[in-house]
Formats: structure tokens, sequence, C-alpha cells
């Protein structure tokens, strides 16, 4: 069959696109957050947001 080179290199890109997304998914979010309720997670990261804006520089309009 001549499809079949073409067919294993298209699996072959979407593997590889899925391994590159599931990378970009681990990057933004630890695994641990994703059992925590929205408390947990306001509690966790409520003080980091206030503590970022406090250092911010104000040189924005």
């Amino acid at each position: 069959m001549s499809d079949t080179p073409s067919l294993e290199a298209h699996v072959q890109s979407l593997e590889s696109f899925r391994d590159w997304l599931q990378s970009l998914v681990a990057a933004q979010q630890p695994l641990e957050e994703w059992a925590m309720s929205p408390e947990e997670l306001r509690q966790r990261w409520l003080p980091k947001l206030a503590e970022r804006e406090q250092s911010s520089s104000r040189l924005y309009f």
C-alpha cells in the first residue's frame, strides 16, 4: 500500500504534537493543582498575586 508511509508519518506527527501539548499543560499548572478545590487554589495563589502586585512597578497607564 502506497499510503502506509504517509499514514505512519502523519501518526508520528500527531503523537509528537500531543507530547508537545502535554508538556505545555504540565508547565502551566503543577499536577497537584488539578486535584485542588477552587478555594484551595485561591488560598494558594492569592498571596502570591498580592505579593507580585506590590513588587511590580507602577509604570502602566
